[in-house]
């Protein structure tokens, strides 16, 4: 008997201890309900914040720092540097090799002789043009002066900054070498495809950036809030601006090559650089003694085109030298005379003591 009132002791006393529970339990979520029914419109902004904050941390001066834009950009990098697509054939799968669209900015730089100026310099202009490139800068100026027969003729040079599509630059420099005597040739190619790529992957953030802080604005609610996002928005398109406009001077630069042309209009081509020391020393020696022909050339066509001003600075001197004879020999009468006139009043002083 004494047991079995022991258990139902017992039995009343958890029964006890869970009523206490649950009514603790009851009171708690009630006042909870009610703090958050107080506090809903503060907890809103609070989190209104807290979605903006990524983005307020998301760039220090255009660089992508949080781990979502990170994690694309390399996706869009390694797609970009190592994209592999399978095919299905015949069941059997094949994989192709890795396609990568380099970005490169060629320059050349040609010096060359020409011994038809007036004809190859107005053909190069149009050549450009008709292969879709344009001429960005031509300058003309003479270089010196000689005599054909007994014109004489000026020797020009010009320099040309030509840009041409990358695909016809081959045929291009294949037709200036056809038409002109090339001394000097160089090629430049400068790899930017690591910079293009990271350009685009920004570019693609800041868009990202752009279409969230547009959802933001739509659901903000105190002024506060509209102004910090405007003042973001404004940032992120500044620099996607800045992006788009470096992206297509890439872009220009990549599809048309910059070839640099400094024509010399001459007499007679150069020697060749490919011919031996031999061929090189016998060449040099003819045109030597052809420069030395034409300059006794030039002189006398010279001297002949000059005659007129010879013989009048002829006359002028002997003008001068019988003007300065007569002076001299009157100087010296009158010289003469006042030599005379002295003797003679010396002469009478001395008579007369």
């Amino acid at each position: 008997m004494s047991r079995m009132n022991g258990n139902t002791i017992k039995r009343s006393r958890l029964q006890s201890f869970s009523l206490i529970m649950m009514l603790a339990v009851v009171m708690t979520a009630c006042g909870s309900g009610k703090i958050s029914n107080e506090n809903m419109t503060e907890a809103a902004p609070a989190a209104m914040a807290e979605e903006y904050a990524y983005d307020m941390a998301a760039y220090d001066g255009g660089v992508v720092f949080n781990s979502a834009a990170s994690a694309g950009a390399a996706e869009y990098e390694m797609a970009e540097a190592e994209e592999t697509y399978a095919q299905e054939e015949g069941g059997q799968s094949t994989v192709a090799a890795p396609e990568t669209s380099r970005k490169l900015i060629k320059t050349v730089n040609i010096s060359a002789e020409t011994e038809n100026f007036d004809t190859l310099v107005p053909g190069l202009q149009k050549q450009v043009e008709t292969l879709g490139g344009y001429i960005e800068s031509i300058s003309v100026y003479d270089v010196g002066s000689y005599y054909v027969e007994d014109t004489m003729q000026k020797q020009r040079c010009a320099n040309l900054t030509a840009r041409v599509p990358k695909e016809k630059l081959d045929g291009f420099l294949l037709q200036v070498g056809e038409q002109t005597n090339m001394t000097s040739r160089s090629e430049n190619v400068e790899d930017v495809t690591l910079r293009y790529v990271d350009l685009e992957s920004h570019k693609k953030a800041l868009l990202t950036e752009q279409e969230r802080l547009l959802a933001l604005m739509e659901k903000a609610e105190s002024v506060e809030d509209i102004i910090t996002i405007e003042g973001r928005l404004s940032e992120v398109r500044y620099q996607l601006e800045s992006m788009e406009s470096q992206l297509r001077t890439y872009d220009n630069q990549i599809d048309y090559s910059t070839v640099y042309l400094s024509i010399e209009e001459v007499r007679k081509y150069s020697a060749p650089q490919t011919a031996t020391v031999w061929q090189r020393i016998g060449n040099g020696f003819m045109k030597s003694l052809e420069n030395i022909g034409f300059g006794i050339r030039d002189f006398a066509i010279g001297f002949v085109i000059d005659i007129p001003y010879i013989v009048f600075c002829g006359v002028l001197i002997a003008v001068a030298v019988i003007v300065f004879r007569i002076l001299w020999k009157t100087w010296k009468k009158m010289v003469a005379k006042r030599a005379a006139s002295r003797e003679k009043k010396e002469t009478e002083q001395k008579n007369n003591e």
